[in-house]
């Protein structure tokens, strides 16, 4: 099993500032909220814009809704592997 230890959250005044593949990121939009994890758009693949409509749905949320009215945070994370996976 694998841990990831995260770095303190910090709000972003822009989506331009999020850095992805090296930071976790966090969309809040009314009530709704998701999260991944640096790694996940990396492993998926993803462009920057795959990566933010896959989490509006994961908020539950139409594809799009990232463009307008959302709140982002990011953070850095380190992964912990079990010794026995390696």
């Amino acid at each position: 099993m694998d841990v990831s230890v995260l770095s303190p959250i910090r709000d972003i005044g822009s989506i331009t500032e999020f850095k992805i593949g090296q930071q976790g990121i966090i969309l809040e939009k009314g009530r709704a909220r998701a999260v991944y994890l640096p790694e996940v758009a990396t492993e998926q693949g993803w462009t920057e814009e795959e990566t933010l409509s896959s989490l509006s749905l994961k908020a539950g949320l139409q594809p799009d809704a990232w463009r307008e009215g959302a709140r982002f945070k990011v953070f850095e994370s380190v992964v912990l592997k079990d010794k026995d996976e390696l």
